[in-house]
């Protein structure tokens, strides 16, 4: 026969399924059946606890048996409860403060079990209780505690990770693969839970050893579903917080300090293409606060290393890395551009003194404007990297060009006589459109003119791509050049013919859109190698 205690855990066990099959039939359970179990365990856990309360050691005989029995009327109604839950639909009213109970409720539950299960107190259910099982059910009862005690042991396992994971201060700063892995133990728990219940189904309620490895069961489950609760919501806020959707301009942001990074990677743009240069070193300290706001923008999934905060701060090194080796080559080159530029100017100075000398115009129209043309290029680096410096250099070059301009008056005629035809060796499929742009170009200058002949020295366009901080926004430019030279008619004499050098910039982010910039504009001084005699024009 089954005796008293068992009796009423089963009676008691039954008034909760009935409840349950009450929701069920009447629909989805409510928080409020679910309310109600639970201040119903709540009594009797707080009537264990103040009978344990000040005691040194639990209880024994009948007062240990009869909290027992409380106890075990208390997880009676935790469990029904639990399974409401896990059907309430998230988000219902008042869903969230009924879990909370709940894990709470089972919390204090784990506690008083844990004080009255100790070595000196005897165990909720005596295993000598209840009626015999036969082999067969002896076998499926050992199953079960098989599947039960991988069960606790993912419990625990869990409630370790969960007092770590707790302390955390930043909760957003746990690494998301570590909550998914534990999932992963709390789906394997929950599995082999499933196993468990369902052959303790077939058992006699009253069996022997049944009701023990029910409560311990039960007892794992609370941990399990404490642990369950906290990671979910966790994993929910750490995978909204790795969403690429999130993040709509995050392409955006890696494409733009990817090309900064390649943009910085070319140190010997120093020496090789000066006035790219001097427009890159200007961009140097936006550049650097452009990487470290994109760090910032993205922290959480630097964080969280994402295959896209992976890859951000791939670039972002790479960036840093160019960068600075770029500002230390340039700091290289501020050392060294003042005395670069005063041996140019020398150099030029020297030129112009032979060429008067020795009656040889053509100096002036070949070494030294690439000379002057090296110390230009110089000084406006000079000024991006040390304006100070640069300005001091600047006066130097302005007073060598005027001295030279002087010189060259001197042999003007004979400057203008020897000016010869460049060559002209572009046959790209776009010539005429260039030519007809730079035209277009000039007629900003001068309104009536007449085209002899046209040059493009060049073989192919110079392609330039760069982004440019201005009013706090970025800007890229992605166009190429061609230099296009019209030999324009002399309206004041009709013998010459002056040079008329027209930038032409393609825009290939605007389908590829011409525009025609000239060097110098129609008010400014010609030089005698801006003219060529009008019969050398061919």
């Amino acid at each position: 026969m089954i005796n008293a205690v068992a009796s009423s855990r089963i009676l008691h066990a039954l008034l909760a399924l009935v409840l349950a099959a009450g929701v069920a039939l009447a629909g989805e359970p409510s928080v409020d059946q679910v309310d109600g179990l639970l201040r119903r365990a709540e009594t009797n856990l707080a009537s264990v606890a103040a009978s344990l309360n000040g005691r040194a050691t639990p209880p024994t005989g009948s007062a240990g048996k009869l909290l027992a029995r409380r106890l075990g009327q208390a997880l009676e109604d935790l469990t029904p409860a639990k399974e409401m839950l896990e059907q309430i639909p998230a988000g219902s009213e008042g869903r969230d403060e009924a879990a909370a109970r709940y894990t709470a409720a089972a919390e204090e539950y784990n506690r008083l079990r844990t004080i009255l299960t100790g070595s000196s107190a005897p165990a909720p259910t005596e295993s000598s209780e209840g009626t015999p099982l036969n082999y067969q059910q002896k076998d499926q009862l050992s199953g079960a505690a098989f599947n039960l005690r991988e069960v606790e042991a993912n419990a625990q396992q869990l409630t370790d990770k969960l007092e770590e994971l707790r302390a955390v201060e930043d909760q957003l700063s746990i690494n998301h693969r570590v909550v998914s892995d534990l999932l992963g133990v709390v789906a394997n728990a929950q599995r082999k839970s499933g196993f468990t219940k369902d052959t303790l189904g077939q058992l006699p309620e009253g069996g022997q050893g049944v009701a023990d490895v029910r409560q311990r069961l039960v007892n794992a489950d609370a941990k399990v579903s404490i642990a369950a609760e906290y990671l979910n919501g966790l994993n929910t806020a750490l995978q909204d917080l790795i969403n690429p959707a999130n993040y709509p301009e995050f392409d955006a942001d890696y494409k733009r300090l990817r090309e900064l990074s390649i943009m910085f990677a070319r140190p010997e743009i120093l020496q090789t293409n000066r006035p790219l240069a001097a427009e890159t070193f200007a961009q140097a300290e936006a550049a650097k606060e452009e990487c470290f706001r994109i760090a910032r923008r993205y922290a959480r999934l630097l964080q969280q290393q994402t295959d896209q905060g992976a890859s951000l701060e791939g670039v972002g090194n790479g960036f840093l890395r160019k960068h600075a080796e770029f500002l230390a080559e340039a700091q290289a080159q501020k050392a060294v551009l003042p005395d670069e530029i005063r041996a140019d100017l020398q150099q030029a100075r020297r030129y112009a003194a032979d060429a008067v000398a020795e009656q040889k115009p053509m100096w002036f129209t070949g070494g030294i404007p690439q000379t002057m043309g090296f110390a230009e290029e110089r000084v406006a680096l000079l000024m991006a990297l040390d304006p100070a410096s640069g300005s001091t250099m600047q006066a130097e070059y302005t007073a060598t060009q005027s001295d030279l301009r002087k010189q060259a008056d001197a042999l003007r005629e004979l400057i203008i006589r020897e000016n010869t035809m460049p060559a002209d060796r572009f046959e790209g499929p776009d010539r005429d459109k260039a030519v007809e742009t730079a035209v277009s170009g000039w007629k900003v200058q001068q309104k009536d003119f007449k085209v002899l002949k046209v040059r493009i020295p060049a073989e192919e366009w110079a392609r330039e791509t760069k982004w440019t901080y201005s009013n706090g926004t970025w800007y890229f430019s992605d166009r190429s050049r061609l230099q296009v030279r019209l030999f324009i008619a002399d309206h004041t004499n009709p013998e010459l013919a002056i040079d008329r050098p027209i930038n032409v910039w393609k825009d290939h982010q605007k389908n590829d859109s011409m525009i025609g910039v000239p060097l110098r504009s129609f008010e400014d001084e010609l030089q005698p190698s801006d003219y060529i005699l009008r019969a050398k024009v061919n």
